[in-house]
C-alpha cells in the first residue's frame, strides 16, 4: 500500500521544518521533488560531509528527487513554473515576502495553477507584527512558553533535537493531506499556511499550556510540572525510566522494591505527595540492583519501565528488529544508510516504496519532463 501514489510534490525549502514535512509524504509514496539553488541549501553543508551533503541533510530528505534551479534567473524560475503545472502541492518555507518578490503571490498561484495546493511555512504567520522576523527551532520553542512553563521555581527547561522544527513539519504534512482531501470534493486548489508559533501553541496545548487556559484566573502550575516529574533513576550499573502512573502500577513498584506495606503512607497526604514519597522509597532500592534487573522486576509487576538505551542500544533492540523500523539503503556518499520507515502500518504493513537515499546535488540533473 503506498496512501499517497500519484501525488507530486514540489519542494522549495530548507533546513528541517520543510523538509521533514515532504519527506512524510514521500515516505507515505508521493513523488517528491526538491527544489534547490545551484549550490545546494545550507543545511547540506551541516556538518561532516559524506559525499555532497551532511548525514543531517540526508535525515530529512529521503526518498526525493531533486534538481538545482537558480530561481532568481527567468529559465529557473521557468522551470519551476513547469514542475508546478505538473504538480499537486507546492510547499516552501520562505520568510514572508519572498515568494511576491520573485512574482509568486498567492494570487498568481490560484490563478496559474488552480488546482494547487500551496503549503506556506513560516515562523511567524505571513501577516503580523513578528510576521518578516528570521526563526529557527530554538527561537520558536522558547516563544511557545515551553521554556519556563514547564520549569520549576523559574528554571529554563530546554528540549533538544529540534522539536518545533518537527512538531511544525508534522503540521505542514497533515494540512497538505487535509487540502488534497478537500480537494476531492471542491475540485479546487488553495494556499495554505502553517506557522511555527502556531503549531507549537497546539502542540503544547493538549497538556503544559492547559493550567494558563482559564482567563483571568491565576495559573494551575499542575498541567506544566506532571510533564518534569521525576522518571530516571540511578540503579547499581546504569540508569532506568520508571512511569507508573495508576494506583496499580504504583502498588506494583512499591511491591517490586519491597515495600507493599507503605502503601496507606505513600497517600496518606493527598496525591501531589505521593511521588515525593515513592521516589524516596526507591532510590535506596534501586541501588541494590542492576538496570536490567530492575527493568525485569518492574515489567513482571506491570510497571512501565526500561533500560535507558543509547542509539547504538536502541537500534539493535528486539521490538525495533521486529517491527522494522529501519533498512539499509545503498547511498553514494556513505556506501549504505539506514532510513527509518514511515511509522504508521497500512492494513498490517509497511508503505511500500522502493528506498532511495537523499538526492544528491546535480545542477544538470532534473525530474522527468512528462
Amino acid at each position: 500500500m503506498t496512501p499517497l501514489a500519484g501525488i507530486r510534490v514540489v519542494e522549495a525549502s530548507a533546513f528541517i521544518a520543510g523538509p521533514f514535512a515532504t519527506m512524510i509524504m514521500a515516505d507515505l509514496g508521493a513523488d517528491v521533488i526538491k527544489v534547490e539553488p545551484p549550490r545546494g541549501e545550507t543545511y547540506r553543508r551541516l556538518g561532516r560531509l559524506y559525499g555532497d551533503s551532511s548525514l543531517l541533510f540526508r535525515g530529512v530528505n529521503q526518498n526525493k528527487e531533486g534538481v538545482a534551479l537558480d530561481l532568481k534567473s527567468a529559465d529557473g524560475m521557468a522551470e519551476l513554473k513547469r514542475l508546478l503545472s505538473q504538480a499537486d502541492v507546492f510547499l516552501t518555507n520562505w520568510r514572508p515576502g519572498v515568494a511576491e518578490s520573485m512574482g509568486l503571490t498567492a494570487e498568481a498561484i490560484r490563478s496559474d495553477f488552480p488546482q494547487l495546493i500551496w503549503v506556506r511555512v513560516s515562523g511567524y504567520g505571513q501577516t503580523g507584527p513578528k510576521a518578516t522576523s528570521p526563526a529557527y527551532d530554538n527561537v520558536i520553542h522558547a516563544r511557545s512558553g515551553a521554556m519556563l512553563s514547564t520549569g520549576a521555581d523559574g528554571d529554563v527547561f530546554e528540549a533538544n533535537s529540534n522539536v518545533a522544527d518537527k512538531i511544525t513539519a508534522m503540521t505542514a504534512a497533515q494540512t497538505a493531506t487535509a487540502a488534497l482531501l478537500a480537494r476531492n470534493t471542491s475540485g479546487e486548489g488553495m494556499v495554505c499556511d502553517v506557522s511555527m508559533v502556531d503549531a507549537n501553541a497546539y502542540f503544547y496545548g493538549g497538556d503544559i499550556s492547559t493550567g494558563h487556559r482559564i482567563p483571568g484566573a491565576e495559573a494551575d502550575p499542575f498541567p506544566a510540572r506532571t510533564s518534569l516529574g521525576r522518571v530516571l533513576f540511578e540503579t547499581g550499573d546504569g540508569w532506568i525510566a520508571l512511569v507508573p502512573v495508576t494506583g496499580a502500577q504504583l502498588r506494583g513498584v512499591l511491591e517490586a522494591i519491597g515495600h507493599s506495606d507503605q502503601w496507606a503512607y505513600v497517600k496518606s497526604d493527598g496525591a501531589e505527595h505521593i511521588w515525593t514519597r515513592m521516589v524516596a522509597l526507591l532510590e535506596p532500592a534501586l541501588a541494590t540492583d542492576s538496570a536490567e534487573g530492575w527493568e525485569r522486576r518492574f515489567t513482571e509487576a506491570d510497571v512501565p519501565v526500561t533500560v535507558v538505551s543509547d542509539f547504538e542500544t536502541h537500534m539493535a533492540d528486539e521490538q525495533v528488529a521486529h517491527n522494522g523500523t529501519y533498512a539499509e539503503v545503498a547511498d553514494p556518499g556513505t556506501g549504505t544508510f539506514l532510513q527509518v520507515r514511515y511509522p504508521g502500518l497500512f492494513g498490517g504493513s509497511a508503505v511500500e516504496i522502493v528506498r532511495r537515499p537523499a538526492p544528491t546535488l546535480n545542477p544538470h540533473a532534473g525530474p522527468p519532463t512528462e
